[in-house]
């Protein structure tokens, strides 16, 4: 398989000036590119607070604490964009020309496709701190915590009801956790509601397999 190097410049100016671009090409064409409206305006946001922190920590008034709310904000965009591209970007609409649009790599067109997973994962709700839980998952009957081979992770979707979901196509928010454990979190306001959390695997070619068995708890 034909190796790419890091996408995300390491650089915090070049980041800005690639996630800029990032970010415009997505806002402009999420309709088309079948992305939701307010993912594109969550990335839009995290970039936003990167570059308002970045500034000021090159100013006089720099302080260990803003560099820290810089280095925060930096990585929440980061992990926003790998997100939505591994998420969103495997979607087969997307070609390899609006790929290098973006700034990313085209797809590795001579590994071998992989097709719809064939196993599941298993998992377990762990409470990490006020408003976060932790999915803690692994592959169905696995020895370790590893990802199957060809999966670009498990997609964790979950919903906050009042009452037991009859399956997992009532629970209406996901995203794609690429490692375990994946942290949730929530609003001061779903304090103490149930949630309920269900995964999927999906492939690198944007297939997804059954999905898990549904788990629920408080969020704390």
């Amino acid at each position: 398989m034909a190796e790419h190097r890091d996408y995300l410049p390491q650089k915090e100016t070049a980041l800005i000036d690639w996630g800029t671009n990032f970010v415009d090409q997505v806002d402009q064409n999420a309709e088309a590119w079948e992305m939701p409206r307010a993912e594109a305006a969550d990335l839009k946001t995290k970039l936003a607070a990167f570059k308002t922190l970045h500034t000021q920590c090159a100013g006089p008034n720099r302080t260990k604490t803003l560099v820290a709310e810089k280095n925060e904000a930096r990585d929440k965009f980061r992990a926003g964009v790998r997100t939505m591209v591994n998420f969103r970007f495997a979607n087969p609409i997307i070609t390899d020309a609006i790929r290098v649009q973006c700034g990313l790599p085209p797809k590795d067109h001579i590994r071998t496709p992989i097709g719809v997973p064939t196993t599941r994962p298993e998992f377990d709700l762990k409470i990490k701190d006020i408003r976060q839980i932790d999915v803690d998952f692994w592959d169905q009957g696995g020895a370790g915590k590893a990802k199957p081979y060809g999966m670009n992770g498990a997609v964790v979707s979950w919903g906050i009801f009042d009452h037991d979901p009859a399956d997992t196509s009532e629970l209406n928010k996901s995203v794609l956790a690429t490692r375990t454990p994946f942290t949730l979190e929530f609003t001061e306001e779903e304090r103490g509601k149930r949630v309920y959390i269900a995964l999927q695997w999906q492939s690198e070619s944007g297939k997804k397999g059954r999905p898990s068995e549904i788990l629920s708890t408080i969020i704390p």
